[in-house]
């Protein structure tokens, strides 16, 4: 309520603790001393359970039962936990109060510790001024020089001031070093050491001194300037002699203690390199919003920078902790005074909005996807960065903090699915979408684990001698439990989760071992043909370390020929062409497949080390369905053949395309009018049959 704000702010110069929590012990206010006396700030109180400041949990119940079933203020001792784990002794009041059908309990709370600990130095030291006080006497008039000088080589500050007047009568050397004024100075000047505390603390100061009675000792921090300017943080542990009258303190300085401390808070909240609030501190957002603004609703954005792990990949983590920081900073210039972004982790960022309107969001969001077009520049060199956004909408789309973040990122990953650089809302069908994705994520991580991936081996023949050239490699996934699983269903998501490299590796496993049996069987020429996707080409070393698998093992590379699509070619045909080069070079033969179905330009045919144009084959499946794919496939041919490349056509399923392709002098066929695709000991055993397999046989219908 408006009206709590100035009780709140009397509060906070009490020098008792005042806490305000809920019937389940969460703190709902803490006021500065009762922060000071566990050592966490504040604004980390709010929200924390107030158990878990406390050395017995059970004291703090049985109370609360207590002054529920009693409805009276009840005092008791409590030993609460300080930060740095030492015991906190202390009397709390608890009254419970009912305010809007709410329940809290105001606590006070009054710290014995120090009072036990000076009542025993206090016991302690009158016993011993007692048996010296003669002795004390004489060598205080004596050597008075000599304990100036013990006093003067201490660091804290040792002083008194006239209880009455508030004015200085006594200070030693180390005033000089903490407030930047030499000892005389303030001796001459008696206020001196007033007007350099802090203005904003100097109230509460004069207040302390108001209160502290004659024979009570506390602690007070408080805030100075020095001489040279800079501000101080003090701590000073102050009694008020009863018998002179005096103000006796001791004063050291605390700044740079407190600032550790302080960041060590921060950082429990705050991303140490964007400064950016974390996931903890955006549990306690959420959890406040829910607590107190339950019916407000909201927008929360879920965005993760498009291809950022390739820069952290190829250009190290230093680039790209630079650009992050670059990323954060655009987005709090973008967002609004009252909106709040936190790094979720990685790339990854979370922002709240707080006005929930569609056209709002909308705006923001494009806003967000536009701070992406300015390039950024890290080490005199330009990235290109885009961001695609989930948007969820509360309590619309889910009303709990998991849930929103859930949804969001569900959407976001609909956002990057649907080409990124874009922003998407939740709808509830992504998330069978998305169940569907781990399903078949988790069956590859399962097939990659315990072995259930096998690659089958399709021929491919010579058109004009009926010759077994070589065999397409094709990965299965026969699962024990789930059956078959297509590979149109799990190549996408190993692509998408990058297990594509997983599988070319075991691709190129069983290639090999294909190879190595073949080979004892027939002493005849033959390739194994393996598909290679975008994700493998892009790796920098993947030619290299592809020649040096095949030389550990003990393979020509006259045995491989690597199979690439059009689209993956063409993503990026400079680093494409680079790799495809180097396989070229070290003796692999390339094939490039699906042509036709992607860019179909010729003019990028002379830039690559091609040695087949494989046709696609859903040219070939219709053949006689409409006579311009005949012409394709004609101009296909003719044009592979003047370049000096082979062809290849698959999905050859029908005699009526048999006869065609061998009529336009296509050179390899691939389909199931010859042989379907067949696993590893099928082969092996066809081979060993004195009739050929490969004869041209009834269609059998073209199946993936």
């Amino acid at each position: 309520m408006q009206t709590e704000a100035p009780i709140y702010d009397v509060l906070n110069y009490l020098p008792d603790g005042i806490i305000m929590v809920d019937e389940r012990g969460v703190i709902l206010f803490a006021n500065e001393a009762f922060s000071e006396m566990v050592g966490y700030d504040s604004d980390i109180l709010l929200g924390l359970n107030m158990l878990s400041l406390l050395a017995n949990i059970d004291v703090f119940q049985e109370c609360i039962a207590k002054v529920m079933r009693e409805g009276k203020s009840l005092n008791a001792e409590t030993d609460f936990l300080h930060r740095d784990g030492h015991i906190v002794q202390s009397i709390k009041s608890v009254r419970m109060i009912q305010h809007n059908e709410h329940i809290r309990f105001f606590v006070n709370v009054r710290n014995l510790t120090e009072t036990y600990l000076l009542n025993k130095e206090l016991r302690d030291s009158k016993e011993l001024i007692e048996l010296q006080a003669h002795e004390l006497s004489v060598l205080l008039n004596s050597k008075n020089q000599e304990i100036e000088e013990i006093l003067s080589s201490l660091d804290e500050v040792i002083w008194y001031i006239d209880s009455q007047s508030l004015s200085l009568r006594y200070v030693n050397n180390a005033v000089e070093e903490i407030f930047g004024f030499s000892k005389e100075m303030f001796l001459s000047d008696t206020a001196l050491w007033q007007q350099q505390i802090h203005p904003d603390d100097r109230a509460l100061v004069q207040m302390f001194f108001e209160t502290l009675r004659p024979g009570q000792s506390q602690a007070i921090r408080f805030r100075i300037f020095h001489h040279g300017g800079q501000m101080r943080w003090l701590n000073s542990r102050i009694h008020h002699h009863p018998k002179l009258n005096l103000f006796i303190g001791i004063t050291s300085d605390i700044t740079a203690p407190k600032a550790q401390s302080e960041e060590i808070a921060f950082l429990a909240y705050h991303d140490p390199l964007t400064l950016l609030p974390n996931r903890a501190k955006l549990k306690l957002q959420l959890e406040n919003r829910f607590e107190y603004s339950a019916s407000a609703p909201f927008a929360l954005l879920f965005l993760d920078l498009d291809n950022f792990k390739h820069i952290n990949d190829t250009m190290g983590h230093k680039v790209g902790d630079k650009i992050l920081i670059e990323v954060s900073q655009r987005f709090r210039n973008a967002l609004g005074i009252y909106d709040f972004c936190a790094r979720f982790g990685g790339d990854e960022f979370v922002i709240l909005l707080q006005d929930a309107d569609k056209s709002s969001v909308d705006a923001m969001a494009k806003r967000l996807i536009q701070t992406f077009k300015e390039p950024f520049a890290v080490n005199e060199t330009d990235f290109f960065l885009s961001s695609s956004i989930g948007i969820v909408l509360y309590p619309h789309d889910a009303t709990s903090g998991e849930d929103l973040i859930k949804h969001a990122d569900t959407a976001m990953y609909e956002a990057k699915n649907q080409g990124k650089n874009r922003f998407i809302y939740y709808d509830a069908s992504m998330q069978q979408t998305l169940n569907d994705f781990l399903r078949i994520e988790t069956l590859i991580r399962e097939g990659l684990s315990q072995n259930y991936f096998e690659l089958y081996f399709q021929p491919l023949i010579d058109s004009k001698t009926l010759r077994m050239e070589g065999y397409e490699a094709l990965m299965r996934l026969p699962h024990p439990k789930e059956g078959f699983i297509p590979p149109d269903l799990f190549i996408p998501v190993a692509e998408s989760n990058g297990d594509i490299h997983h599988l070319g590796k075991e691709v190129l496993s069983q290639a090999c071992d294909f190879i190595d049996t073949i080979r004892l069987l027939r002493d005849e020429p033959f390739f194994v043909a393996i598909n290679v996707s975008a994700k493998q080409l892009h790796q920098t070393h993947f030619a290299h370390e592809l020649l040096t698998y095949l030389d550990k093992r003990g393979i020509s590379p006259s045995f491989l020929k690597v199979e690439v699509t059009e689209s993956a070619v063409m993503e990026n045909i400079h680093s494409v062409s680079r790799q495809l080069t180097e396989l070229k070079s070290g003796g692999i033969r390339i094939s490039l497949d699906d042509f036709g179905t992607g860019y179909s330009s010729f003019a990028y045919l002379a830039q690559l080390p091609i040695d087949t144009l494989k046709i696609d084959k859903s040219f070939i499946l219709s053949l006689f369905k409409e006579s311009s794919n005949r012409h394709i496939v004609e101009a296909i041919s003719n044009l592979a053949h003047a370049l000096g490349m082979n062809v290849t056509a698959e999905g050859v399923e029908e005699a009526e395309h048999y006869d065609f392709l061998i009529e336009n002098e296509i050179d390899t066929l691939q389909g199931y009018h010859l042989c379907r695709p067949l696993p590893r000991d099928e082969i092996l055993q066809k081979l060993q049959d004195e009739v050929p397999y490969f004869t041209p046989a009834p269609s059998l219908g073209y199946t993936i």
